[in-house]
């Protein structure tokens, strides 16, 4: 892929190990998956489940407006939940940051996440052509 772009911005947790915050290949960009944790990396941050949820939004929406685009040209979201009856609390702060129309969203439930984290997020979005 010659038109592969790896995305980095201090607005986000940077990297430690082998990963890309997000790669853009023509107008897509795909985010890594991105956990409630502090800027540093030092672990979760404090506050509980809602706000896990909405740090690791606003590390999705970082890495999304790097590259000039809003959380509006996000066209597909994975979330990984520790507890599914917690979706209800997860969607209700969805909708803060995503309206209608929706994008496309994937929710899983899985046993274990980094440092005891208890959602985690990753998306895909379209970068319009002037960004």
């Amino acid at each position: 892929m010659s038109n592969k772009q790896v995305i980095l911005t201090d607005n986000a947790p940077i990297p430690t190990s082998a990963y890309s915050q997000g790669l853009r290949f023509g107008n897509m960009l795909v985010t890594s998956g991105y956990l409630g944790t502090k800027m540093d990396g030092s672990g979760i941050v404090e506050g509980g489940f809602e706000a896990e949820v909405r740090q690791a939004l606003n590390h999705i929406k970082a890495v999304v407006e790097a590259n000039g685009a809003s959380m509006a040209n996000v066209v597909r979201v994975n979330v990984s939940l520790l507890d599914t009856g917690k979706f209800s609390a997860m969607d209700a702060i969805y909708k803060e940051y995503f309206s209608d129309p929706y994008p496309t969203r994937n929710t899983i439930g899985v046993a274990e996440l980094w440092g005891g984290a208890q959602v985690g997020f990753d998306v895909w979005a379209y970068i319009p052509d002037e960004a």
